[in-house]
């Protein structure tokens, strides 16, 4: 999938998972400010009164969600991002409301989230925090969460707090972010019309005149983030899951990983019982390299608390194995100081690369290795 500015703005978004890989590609001009009444909300502008603000111009189409009143298109200036709007208070308060589609440069969960929280001048959190600042939201038909941050200090001028609302959308080989952020009290204002923007980006299937998809019922290989999860088999023994629309690899899964529910930027995901924390293992993949075999080693070190490697080390601290379909994965087992523990796979497949990590409290990590590894060297594309 490529996003791209020439002239016209073209927009292709797939939610990750879909029975039907559908795309739909929208073309924005850029040029011209749009504004689309909600219910109750009358559109504001100097030909507000002359027409319709949700009929399009001839020869332009739509974007792939309902803009709401109030809500100012603003110019792009060629950036990463595909949509820019504004909204504005008579004293100067403002919210800024962007949509940026990333490939390989999108990071992980955490990596977003905390990113967000510099902004906010937030102390970083860490991953089992992360239910903290998440709700569960709606991109379109897409189970997502919604990230929903303040600043503790009026960073703003020195008066007003900051904050920030975000969503993340796997879309194929790109991850979108929908992103508010601006003086707290007026995005606490916008936030009811913001999750009804996030419901009404289209995106997968759409509906038949009876409001059913045209697509087959969903299942747990339809929906992102439990797509190619494998079930947990009667007898106890491991099950064997195949790919999903998204080329997922077949794999012999441990019986006791229990799927995993919708997770943002996750293929597929599993849950490992524990006497206290659960285990997480995470599927995902990223265009090209995905950063490079060290900057993503070094990046999983970090976050246990290990020093980062160079290209010496990294020969050193991983292994290669060959998997049982024949393609070559580079693993690493890495404990720091901290209280947990990362089992890691990485899978180059021509045009991107294959992410297989394990992150649990450091016992069960231990115990889990070898059933890790197995699983790892069960993978066929």
């Amino acid at each position: 999938m490529r996003f791209h500015h020439a002239g016209m703005l073209c927009v292709g978004l797939a939610v990750a998972g879909c029975e039907q890989d559908e795309v739909k590609v929208y073309e924005v001009a850029k040029e011209r400010a749009v504004q689309v009444a909600d219910a109750g909300r009358p559109a504001v502008g100097p030909s507000a009164g002359a027409a319709r603000q949700d009929e399009p111009v001839a020869g332009e189409a739509k974007v792939p969600w309902t803009i709401p009143g109030g809500w100012t298109e603003k110019p792009t200036a060629g950036g990463m991002r595909l949509a820019s709007y504004g909204v504005s208070a008579p004293d100067g308060r403002a919210v800024d409301i962007s949509v940026v589609a990333l490939g390989e440069q999108a990071g992980t969960e955490l990596d977003n989230v905390n990113r967000w929280r510099r902004e906010l001048e937030l102390p970083p959190i860490e991953e089992a925090q992360l239910g903290s600042v998440r709700t569960p939201v709606k991109v379109g038909r897409a189970p997502a969460f919604l990230y929903d941050q303040t600043s503790s200090a009026a960073v703003i001028d020195g008066k007003h707090k900051k904050r920030t609302l975000a969503a993340i959308l796997p879309a194929g080989g790109m991850t979108v972010f929908f992103k508010a952020m601006g003086e707290a009290a007026l995005v606490e204002q916008e936030k009811a019309r913001y999750i009804e923007w996030l419901a009404s980006v289209k995106a997968g299937p759409e509906p038949d005149e009876s409001g059913t998809s045209t697509a087959s019922s969903p299942s747990a290989s339809s929906v992102p983030g439990a797509a190619g999860v494998a079930p947990v088999s009667p007898g106890g023994s491991a099950a064997t899951t195949a790919g999903g629309g998204d080329g997922l690899p077949t794999w012999k899964a441990p019986a006791h990983w229990k799927p995993g529910g919708p997770r943002p930027m996750r293929l597929a995901s599993f849950e490992i019982p524990g006497d206290g924390e659960p285990g997480d293992v995470s599927i995902s993949n990223l265009s090209g390299t995905g950063g490079g075999l060290l900057s993503n080693v070094n990046r999983w070190r970090g976050q246990v608390g290990m020093a980062p490697l160079d290209d010496a080390g990294l020969s050193r601290e991983t292994i290669s194995m060959v998997l049982e379909g024949g393609r070559k994965a580079t693993v690493v087992d890495l404990g720091g100081s901290g209280p947990k523990r990362i089992l890691g796979a990485i899978v180059p497949d021509g045009d991107k690369t294959w992410f297989f990590k394990l992150t649990a409290p450091d016992a069960l990590a231990r115990k889990e290795k070898e059933a890790f590894m197995g699983w790892v060297k069960s993978l066929k594309w």
